[in-house]
């Protein structure tokens, strides 16, 4: 009996995470084949020819992608030589990218944030509106973590009682390269880019998630921001930030908190609390690397994660198996909806203005944030070490 034929991705954009979901199609997802990679950039190409099976096609531009496996605009899924595209590019194109596979007819896997605003969402969500035969599925990685996972079937079960309070912590390591200064430009800054995991996992601990036909319990109402720049205070001229606080308070009274942050020197850190009135859950209070303790003239000590790769590095491969799964079988919820991207998105962009402008930020009836009477969008200032400079961008 001849095997079933697999579920055909092309994987746009291998940079930093790119990478990873290419290797992943490729070596740790049985049910797919990852037929082609596109990537403008050679260095990358001869990556891809160098590590993915060589049966895998290399391109330059997804033109040459679409036309060499036959793809339309407005085709059924499956119908060209190509079932999904998995987006990993830098963010400022995930919008455009997303829009044009919908319309192709492919199945999508998208890197988070969908877009550095809120306009890029839209057009996103009004193009996977057009086309109900195709899923997208939004790499939000927390949700695939079997920790995060067990904390969440046990607020389901109610083992917590009433959730009222998430605190929680995102901070990288530091890299005196400074990359993320200039990729700020590109990224939306860090509540865009790095609290949409905080604000993700908050807001499906709190019950505001519309993943698997759950109905939110309550809505964003205010957020506050503020803002340092321990190492990078060029990122100030951005409006962003190296390290950063955001609050969130619900309409119901309920809130969460956190920590972001780009300078420790230990290593990666994500730890997140859930506080009910039947006690309190806590993911990954140790951040070390493994089991390991180390007893040496030092003392008594254990190593730190050192990357958000090494830290999810499972959920990757979860999170892939259960796309392909999710686009085989349609009958099958998402694990992540676009719905809950694009929430989580608005609260980002509510708190990116918060700390820009200096000012709390409030959010209409349709949900979308407020900006602060006598802002005028572009005067910012983040204090350093070095009193900060002024912000002279738009948001």
């Amino acid at each position: 009996m001849a095997s079933p034929a697999k579920f055909r991705v092309a994987a746009i954009g291998v940079g930093r995470q790119g990478k990873v979901h290419a290797l992943n199609f490729a070596f740790s997802t049985p049910k797919a084949d990852l037929v082609a990679v596109v990537d403008p950039n050679e260095a990358a190409q001869d990556w891809a020819r160098a590590n993915l099976p060589a049966a895998t096609k290399v391109f330059g531009g997804v033109e040459e992608l679409y036309a060499h496996f036959g793809c339309q605009r407005g085709a059924p899924p499956g119908s060209a030589g190509l079932d999904a595209a998995c987006i990993s590019t830098e963010t400022s194109y995930h919008a455009a990218l997303c829009v044009q596979a919908i319309d192709f007819g492919l199945h999508v896997l998208l890197e988070k944030p969908v877009s550095i605003d809120i306009e890029g969402h839209v057009q996103v969500v009004e193009a996977a509106k057009r086309r109900p035969d195709v899923r997208v599925l939004v790499a939000l990685s927390r949700r695939f973590d079997p920790t995060y996972r067990n904390a969440r079937q046990r607020v389901k079960a109610g083992q917590m009682g009433d959730v009222h309070l998430i605190r929680s912590a995102t901070v990288d390591q530091y890299d005196d390269r400074g990359w993320f200064v200039p990729y700020s430009l590109k990224s939306g800054g860090i509540f865009v880019d790095c609290a949409i995991h905080d604000i993700d996992i908050a807001r499906w601990f709190l019950g505001l998630s519309n993943a698997q036909g759950e109905v939110p319990r309550s809505r964003p109402y205010r957020v506050t921001a503020s803002g340092y720049n321990a190492r990078h205070p060029e990122l100030a001229q951005y409006g962003d930030a190296d390290n950063a606080l955001g609050t969130v308070l619900l309409e119901d009274g309920r809130s969460f908190y956190f920590h972001l942050g780009r300078t420790a020197v230990h290593g990666h850190e994500c730890v997140a609390e859930i506080y009910g009135t039947q006690g309190r859950l806590v993911v990954n209070a140790n951040p070390r690397l493994d089991r390991l303790d180390i007893l040496d003239s030092h003392g008594v000590r254990s190593e730190s994660t050192p990357s958000y790769w090494e830290r999810f590095k499972d959920a990757f491969v979860v999170e892939a198996r259960e796309f392909v799964d999710c686009c085989l079988d349609p009958s099958l919820p998402l694990p992540v909806t676009l719905e809950d991207a694009f929430e989580a998105a608005r609260i980002a962009t509510a708190l990116t203005i918060s700390l820009r402008s200096g000012q709390p930020v409030y959010f209409d009836d349709k949900g979308d944030p407020i900006r602060p009477k006598g802002w005028d969008g572009t005067s910012c200032k983040i204090p350093s070490k070095d009193d900060g400079y002024v912000n002279t961008a738009k948001l």
